[in-house]
């Protein structure tokens, strides 16, 4: 396998899909840039990304020897349901203590994906490079941040705000907005969601809720949303602080909170758009 180093990232891919790494080291360098430059986050110190064309090869290669046995030994615990997901991804980071991996599928893998999750809630893109470029923006804005061990909903917001900013403009579908509330006053999410993929609806609300909440903290005030993510925090500090930044108060976040994003995103933007991304 050959590896180069990027922006300070270890590149790691198979001769064969030199094409591919080509696309994902430019990516790599502009996403450490964007996120840098967006929420003031530095690159783990051990952060290696793979061109990635199977998953079990993705999980041994990048796994630190010490986690390898334990990976064998609980293979009939996860295999089933990473493989069922590996049709629809793009890409995934992992974390192995202090090491972040992030594997991209290259392009004819990407192609080759069940797009009927993606294209409910991502603006359609028929260029297989740029999907790949999504992908390389939106797991290693998940590797940046996993120290932060952030809920499921705003570390999946965060990365695709981060691939707007990658790309200056909405990848996200309009329409998801229709997503929010259908189900009324919503419960707290739980803090990690395994999402069903024959759940069509429940996969689009996690998604659109996640973004749509971020984008609307930095549109409005991007540096509360710097501040969020400067350091780990507490469940409970985090939604306050959010609730403090939503005009709500902290028992009335999840009652209220769909009903402020749609309600912000829905009003006629006088004099122009309302949102400037990157």
């Amino acid at each position: 396998m050959e590896k180069r180093n990027v922006g300070g990232l270890t590149l790691h891919y198979d001769p064969a899909e030199t094409e591919a790494a080509g696309i994902v080291e430019e990516a790599c360098l502009r996403s450490v840039h964007v996120i840098g430059e967006t929420w003031g986050l530095e690159a783990p110190s051990d952060c290696r990304v793979y061109v990635m064309t199977s998953w079990l090869r993705f999980l041994v290669d990048s796994a630190p020897w010490s986690w390898r046995i334990p990976l064998a030994i609980t293979f009939p615990l996860w295999a089933f349901r990473i493989g069922r997901i590996w049709r629809y991804a793009a890409g995934w980071a992992q974390r192995y203590g202090r090491r972040q991996a992030v594997g991209v599928k290259p392009p004819r893998l990407i192609l080759a994906a069940d797009k009927s999750i993606g294209e409910l809630i991502y603006v359609r893109e028929d260029d297989a490079a740029e999907k790949v470029r999504h992908a390389t923006c939106h797991e290693l804005t998940h590797a940046f941040m996993a120290h932060l061990r952030l809920p499921s909903w705003l570390n999946e917001g965060l990365a695709m705000v981060t691939v707007d900013r990658f790309f200056g403009k909405a990848t996200v579908r309009d329409d998801t907005l229709e997503a929010l509330g259908l189900q009324g006053a919503l419960e707290r999410p739980q803090k990690i969601v395994r999402l069903n993929p024959a759940d069509k609806p429940a996969v689009v609300r996690h998604y659109a809720r996640g973004y749509w909440i971020a984008r609307l903290i930095a549109e409005t005030d991007l540096q509360a949303m710097r501040e969020l993510v400067l350091v780990r925090r507490s469940r409970k500090e985090l939604e306050n602080r959010i609730a403090a930044i939503l005009g709500t108060s902290p028992a009335a976040l999840w009652r209220e909170a769909d009903r402020l994003v749609v309600s912000h995103f829905r009003q006629p933007a006088p004099g122009g758009p309302r949102l400037t991304i990157g």
